[in-house]
């Protein structure tokens, strides 16, 4: 088997090997001509090299199409942080500038209270003395006030006006002031003070002391009542309730 393998083996490179009519001027190919030659490295390389440069580009692209969605937020976020660090100074600066002014007028305020105060309580000490000065000359008798005779009369239906007023003006010095039963005629509304002839100042005292604005000279109706009294007090609806 071995012997007719080989020998067909011969034949067949015999047949290969005889050159045919056409083949007859032609130069003879060169040896290995006809077997395909080894591929060129470079192509493949440079293939493979594209095919994997390829990714990486479309990597980059990617990442700087991330970094260029991130930069605005990035910026927005930096620029809002920057935004609120400045009015959070500046409200500090205007709470600290708010409190240094309430510092600075706290004391001048502080400062000129007393003198304040203290020239009011002046001014109402002072007011006070002259009222207590002026209801004391008001109200102080004079010097004749006991040599004064003073009658007094009701003129009212309330029963002992007259006793009371009386109790009063002798314990501020009229020793002479006496009650008498007589009712003058009118409605005697208001408490009025009569004088005779040249008593006018003794009345204008009298009635400072029992605080009466009408002074008046004696009428005729009340003359024969009041006696030879220098002043005649005719006691009105007015007092009948507060007293002398």
């Amino acid at each position: 088997r071995r012997r007719l393998g080989a020998s067909d083996g011969r034949r067949r490179e015999r047949r290969t090997a005889r050159p045919g009519p056409a083949d007859f001027g032609r130069p003879a190919p060169p040896a290995g001509a006809g077997r395909p030659g080894p591929r060129a490295p470079g192509r493949s390389a440079s293939r493979r090299r594209a095919a994997g440069s390829r990714p990486r580009e479309l990597r980059g692209r990617t990442r700087e199409h991330r970094r260029a969605r991130q930069s605005p937020t990035r910026s927005s976020r930096r620029t809002l942080a920057i935004v609120v660090g400045v009015l959070a100074v500046v409200a500090v600066i205007v709470v600290v500038a708010v409190s240094a002014l309430g510092g600075g007028s706290s004391p001048t305020a502080g400062a000129g209270s007393p003198a304040s105060s203290g020239a009011s309580t002046g001014k109402a000490g002072t007011s006070a003395k002259h009222k207590s000065s002026h209801s004391s000359k008001s109200t102080a008798p004079p010097a004749n006030a006991a040599e004064t005779t003073v009658t007094v009369l009701n003129g009212t239906e309330t029963a002992g006006l007259a006793h009371r007023f009386s109790a009063s003006l002798q314990q501020r010095g009229y020793s002479q002031a006496a009650a008498l039963g007589g009712r003058p005629p009118g409605a005697n509304q208001t408490t009025t003070v009569e004088y005779a002839s040249g008593h006018q100042a003794d009345a204008e005292a009298i009635a400072r002391t029992l605080s009466v604005q009408a002074v008046q000279p004696i009428e005729a109706a009340v003359a024969p009542l009041a006696g030879s009294a220098d002043v005649v007090v005719i006691v009105g609806a007015d007092k009948a309730a507060t007293g002398p």
